[in-house]
Parts: C-alpha cells; sequence; structure tokens
C-alpha cells in the first residue's frame, strides 16, 4: 500500500506542476506557442491474472488523477480480491471508472470498431496476439510498458499532448496585447 501511496502523490503532483497547465515557455511577441495535455478520452484499463495490486491500483488513479473515463476490462466470470477492492473504492468516483467483463476476442472487436481510443496494460508479455492485430489495424496505441510509481512517466499513457501556435498580432499591430511582458526576437 505504501508504494500505492507514494504512487498518487507523485500523480497528483505531476498533474498540478506540468499536465494540468497550458505552457508557453517562448512567449514571443505576437505568437501564443502553447503546449498542453488532453485526457485519452477512451481508455481501457486490461487487468490480467498476473496482475500486483500496484498494477491495478495505479492505473486506474493515474487514469483518475489526468481526467480520463477509464473503462477496467477484466476477464469473463473473473474476479480477484484486488479488482473487487478497486470495484468498490471506486463506487463514489461517479462514472468516472467503469467496470466490463470480456474475452479477448470481444475486447479486439471493441478496438477494431473503433470504440477505444487506447488500451494500457501492465507488460508486454500479457498482450495477446489478437489484441496486437487489433490494434495495428485500427491504429490505437497500446501502452503495455511497466506500470511505474513515477507520475511524470507514468501519466504520459493517459495522455495526448497538444501544441498550438495562435498569431495574435494584424500586420504587426499587438492591440490589447502590446504591454504584455513577452520575449523580443533577437535583433542583429
Amino acid at each position: 500500500l505504501d508504494r500505492i501511496v507514494a504512487a498518487l502523490e507523485s500523480y497528483c503532483a505531476c498533474c498540478q506542476e506540468e499536465f494540468s497547465r497550458t505552457h508557453d515557455h517562448f512567449r514571443l511577441v505576437g505568437q501564443d506557442n502553447l503546449r498542453r495535455y488532453l485526457p485519452v478520452r477512451r481508455l481501457r484499463i486490461r487487468v490480467d491474472r498476473f496482475d500486483s495490486l500496484f498494477e491495478i491500483f495505479a492505473r486506474v488513479c493515474a487514469a483518475k488523477a489526468v481526467g480520463c473515463h477509464a473503462t477496467v476490462s477484466l476477464f469473463e466470470n473473473w474476479s480477484s480480491p484486488a479488482t473487487d477492492w478497486l470495484q468498490e473504492l471506486t463506487r463514489s468516483w461517479l462514472g468516472a471508472v467503469d467496470f466490463v467483463e470480456e474475452t479477448d476476442d470481444e475486447l479486439a472487436a471493441q478496438i477494431l470498431d473503433g470504440q477505444i481510443d487506447r488500451v494500457r496494460y501492465a507488460g508486454p508479455e500479457r498482450v495477446p496476439a489478437i489484441i496486437h492485430r487489433a490494434a495495428a489495424e485500427s491504429g490505437i496505441y497500446l501502452a503495455h510498458a511497466p506500470v511505474l510509481a513515477h507520475g511524470r512517466v507514468e501519466l504520459l499513457w493517459y495522455l495526448r499532448e497538444q501544441s498550438l501556435s495562435i498569431d495574435y498580432h494584424r500586420y504587426g499591430n499587438l492591440g490589447i496585447r502590446a504591454d504584455e511582458e513577452r520575449t523580443r526576437a533577437c535583433e542583429d
């Protein structure tokens, strides 16, 4: 449990410091160059019989931390004390996490039907060939790196980075933003 608590603290801190903010590192005159992170819309967290308590809880907590709507995918007619406990603890999250029982074939069909944007496994050896084929055919990303307690790395599996470049000048006229503190281009 200590490792799960440490992971939660790291996930929350990284969300607050990096992933929930819009960044403009250059602050150029006349142009906003924004970088921001958006949660994966339809995330499937596939739980395997070999997943540890940490791997199960950390993935669900990471998804919740960044604002994903996650569906925890369980094998049909299978549960464990960890998944039962997880269902009980997340009941108050008001629909942020759903649980579904499905076979690998049903999961592959959901991927091929475009109902899933990303699948998060706890390790590459746990991804069946049918899921690899479905992901390759549909172009969705399978995240199957080991689950980490460090939020700066783990949370990237649950996010999409977006970069925007917005010109706010009109023929060099900065308008109401003329007095903003910005970086000046180098003059030679």
